[in-house]
């Protein structure tokens, strides 16, 4: 049933995989709009477990939100919230007697959250390199990661995201443009060989919060995943391998480390390449990438990297992903494998930028309406002004373009 904005709602944030960063950058914002709109707001969240939960510090900074109702799970079984809850019976019989209007969650379990009443969505992140707004975008999803699905858009509708985002989509593609001679010098300083096709395997993240890797298709760890990969590809191509961010900052890398020096046709890259993070700097160069449920997808897209995705969710089309190592490896080195779109990709970046994602803090923060109307040309120009605040050196250009 369509969400009516005619009245006030009952809403309520299920957050078993919620961290401080996320509650406090995110969803404090939230539901203080939503509180202040006049909503009925409930919160439900495990005690803290594995750094995800509610503790003493977030609810002590919504003490002056005397109307929010919150329900604290502190049972022996909480953290099984956060995969496979051990009564999940238990817990969808609980929201069903809140009866929410709308179910707005922070987890992993998705399968469990959709069988709330109400209208049920995700809280995922919105950040797509390399346009990389700050890390406060956010998107509703129904799923945690379906990438790169259109908007069901008439043909003028297109035209105009197209026509909005084209002045910053063309800079962007000129300011990243690799200079001429840079993929032979790089790969030498690199010690990536120059006789075989690059595939770039950015690796995903596997700190202890974040249980969405439950979804992962795959050997795992990533040490695990990169011996395999490493395995069935051979001495056909060589392997980029880059860690991710929070990896390098909260996770032991020796057996990574150990098995990358295992591999011939392995290569570690650095953290940053230059001035760029290395994922991008080479994506730029790379003649394919290796990929699960990595955001990295948006580099491949923007850059036309062709790209094999392992995954349990959907993938957009336009994409022309792979699905299997074999025939994506056979297709890389006769040089004959798909690229995305290039036109599909600009109207992708287009409708996440303008339509889809937007800033928990700022002036689209209105997540009711979004709910109620997930495409909505009326906030596209109010997106991009904010865009222009928050990004002034991308977006801060003249648009003359017809819109």
């Amino acid at each position: 049933m369509p969400l009516s904005l005619d009245r006030p709602q009952r809403v309520l944030f299920y957050l078993p995989m919620v961290t401080n960063w996320w509650f406090v950058q995110i969803v404090e914002p939230l539901l203080r709009r939503l509180a202040e709109e006049g909503h009925e707001v409930h919160v439900l969240a495990p005690a803290p477990w594995c750094g995800t939960g509610l503790g003493p510090e977030e609810l002590a900074r919504c003490t002056d939100l005397p109307h929010v109702r919150w329900y604290l799970m502190d049972g022996p079984d909480h953290p099984s919230t956060r995969t496979v809850p051990e009564d999940a019976e238990g817990l969808i019989g609980f929201v069903h007697s809140l009866a929410p209007d709308v179910v707005l969650c922070r987890t992993a379990d998705y399968a469990t959250a959709a069988r709330f009443p109400g209208i049920v969505r995700l809280l995922m992140e919105g950040r797509f390199e390399p346009f990389a707004p700050p890390p406060r975008w956010i998107l509703l999803a129904e799923r945690p990661h379906d990438y790169g699905l259109p908007a069901a858009l008439d043909p003028d509708q297109q035209d105009r995201l197209r026509a909005l985002i084209a002045p910053a989509w063309d800079r962007l593609q000129q300011r990243l443009a690799p200079p001429s001679g840079e993929r032979a010098a790089l790969f030498d300083r690199l010690g990536i060989p120059q006789d075989r096709p690059v595939l770039l395997l950015p690796l995903e993240c596997e700190t202890e919060d974040n249980f969405l890797a439950m979804h992962r298709v795959g050997p795992k760890p990533n040490s695990a995943l990169v011996r395999a990969v490493s395995e069935q590809v051979g001495d056909r191509a060589t392997l980029a391998v880059t860690n991710h961010p929070l990896n390098d900052l909260h996770v032991d890398a020796d057996a990574l480390l150990g098995t990358i020096a295992a591999c011939p046709n392995a290569v570690l890259l650095p953290p940053g390449i230059g001035a760029h993070p290395a994922t991008l700097a080479i994506a730029r160069h790379a003649d394919g990438m290796l990929l699960g449920d990595s955001k990295t997808f948006a580099l491949a897209a923007f850059f036309g990297v062709p790209m094999l995705r392992q995954t349990r969710f959907a993938t957009g089309g336009w994409l022309n992903a792979y699905a299997e190592l074999p025939a994506f490896l056979d297709a890389v080195t006769a040089g004959t494998a798909r690229a995305p779109a290039a036109g599909d990709a600009q109207l992708w970046f287009a409708q996440c930028l303008l339509n889809d994602a937007f800033d928990a803090t700022g002036p689209q923060a209105d997540v009711l309406a979004r709910i109620a109307r997930p495409v909505d040309p009326d906030r596209w120009e109010g997106a991009l002004g904010w865009l222009t605040q928050t990004l002034p050196a991308l977006f801060g250009v003249d648009r003359t373009a017809s819109v």
